[in-house]
């Protein structure tokens, strides 16, 4: 049966058209550079250039083939030798100059404390002529020269006491987390600086010290510990560690009550929080010596009248 005119016929399916795979993207095609790199490592411009040597029958490169890179290189080594030997001879010399100076330091410091023993002896054979001389003017003299000379530290003294040893942590990098309690001087945990000493001084005074000492250099109203660059200096002279602070005064009371004091306490702060090495003691004998820094200035005539009361001299401190 014909279709009517005019009647709309349905469209015919038609097959779909097959269409060519796309091809596969490269796993590495985000790494252009990279890649460029590994497949064609030498430079066109350079392979190019040994193609043209090729050609023209040269080898492909003469680098490492020249006489004149050769000789270059062993100059280069030869000056390299050259120059190590003499920085390590250099570094040799300023060791040995280093050591050299350390050993005349060392030497003339056990000079200077030789001869500083012998002015103390003098100082005190003075000192014994002196009081025996007072004696033959006026006992009760003698007795007022003798006391002031002791308070002073014009003459040794002996006795019992309390010694406190300070040294320097082991490592200084071990600090603590406590308070600073040297708050109001540079940071330098782990060592002992001049006002630790200062502090332990002023404190055993407080405690009822008669005499105190560090590291045998006997401190009077006058003396001052102090520092220059690292060192520590008591009346201008160097002291070495451990630092040994050496007290005369009653055994019995002068520790508890230094113990109790701001000086316990000071001493516990640097042991616990910057690791200072702290020993005390106390002992049945110290002797401290005279100080090497007193002498007189101004004297003036005594009457010699058996109990005169005007003293025969004045004396200054320098």
């Amino acid at each position: 049966m014909s279709p009517q005119p005019g009647t709309p016929q349905a469209p015919i399916p038609q097959a779909p058209t097959p269409q060519a795979p796309s091809p596969q993207r490269r796993p590495d095609a985000s790494m252009t550079l990279i890649t460029s790199m590994l497949e064609r490592p030498l430079d066109p411009g350079y392979a190019a250039a040994a193609e043209r040597r090729e050609e023209a029958g040269l080898p492909r490169a003469t680098g490492l083939r020249s006489p004149a890179l050769i000789v270059f290189a062993v100059v280069i080594g030869v000056l390299v030798g050259i120059a190590a030997i003499q920085l390590r001879g250099g570094e040799t010399t300023r060791q040995r100059t280093k050591a050299s100076l350390i050993q005349r330091i060392e030497s003339q410091q056990k000079i200077v404390d030789t001869r500083a023993a012998q002015a103390g002896a003098l100082r005190s054979e003075i000192a014994a002529l002196d009081a025996e001389t007072l004696r033959d003017v006026s006992e009760s003299l003698a007795q007022d020269v003798e006391r002031l000379s002791l308070v002073a530290g014009a003459v040794p003294v002996r006795g019992p006491g309390f010694v406190v040893t300070v040294d320097d942590a082991p490592t200084t990098d071990e600090g603590g987390t406590n308070s600073d309690p040297r708050a109001e001087a540079a940071s330098t945990d782990g060592k002992v600086i001049a006002r630790d000493l200062q502090i332990l001084t002023n404190s055993l005074w407080e405690a009822g010290a008669e005499a105190v000492a560090v590291n045998g250099q006997r401190l009077t109203s006058t003396a001052s510990i102090r520092f220059a660059g690292e060192a520590i200096l008591v009346d201008y002279r160097p002291l070495k560690r451990p630092y040994v602070i050496s007290a005369i005064g009653d055994p019995g009371s002068m520790p508890a009550t230094f113990a109790d004091g701001n000086g316990g306490t000071y001493l516990s702060t640097l042991k616990s929080s910057f690791g200072i090495r702290v020993e005390t003691k106390v002992s049945r004998e110290i002797t401290i010596p005279a100080s090497a820094t007193l002498g007189t200035r101004a004297a003036t005539v005594a009457d010699k009248v058996e109990g005169a009361s005007t003293p025969p001299s004045e004396g200054e401190s320098p």
